[in-house]
């Protein structure tokens, strides 16, 4: 049976995902998203890129790209417990993905000391596994727990994890 934490990221993540609204900036990014794996400390997401994604080159954007290393960071963090904020996060770019290509996104928690976590991110292209990104989080736990279902002014705060 799964933790109710590992449950409540892969709902979140799958709902995100699934937001045809596009009412949130990350429903962009995370259209089309698969989640293979939540667990204690590790997330592995499948993602075909989209449209809504690409530069004016045709290039996965390395804005998203970010956006995706961050919300995958704090869902791999959150799967071990607790409320934390960002802060610091950063990221190599070595490569790219074109529209319709797949990515696989691993995120896995790799240091914590007292109230501060610390995840890396990759994510690879799905056909050829060449490294398009790396990222590295650190969040803090926060003094004041909160609910993933906060709405404030009747928008959802979804970069809350």
């Amino acid at each position: 049976m799964e933790d109710s934490s590992i449950l409540k990221i892969r709902t979140y993540l799958e709902e995100l995902a699934k937001d045809k609204r596009h009412s949130h900036f990350p429903s962009f990014i995370l259209e089309g998203l698969q989640v293979l794996h939540v667990g204690k400390g590790i997330v592995r997401c499948k993602l075909t890129v989209t449209h809504h994604v690409l530069n004016e080159d045709g290039n996965f954007h390395t804005a998203a790209i970010g956006v995706l290393i961050e919300l995958m960071g704090a869902a791999a963090v959150y799967s071990v417990g607790g409320s934390h904020a960002s802060v610091d996060l950063n990221y190599s770019f070595y490569s790219t993905a074109k529209i319709q290509e797949d990515v696989k996104i691993e995120a896995r928690l790799v240091g914590k000391m007292e109230d501060l976590k610390s995840a890396i991110i990759e994510i690879r292209r799905e056909h050829d596994e060449e490294l398009i990104a790396t990222g590295r989080l650190r969040m803090r736990l926060l003094m004041t727990p909160f609910n993933l279902n906060i709405k404030q002014n009747g928008v959802d705060q979804v970069s809350k994890l």
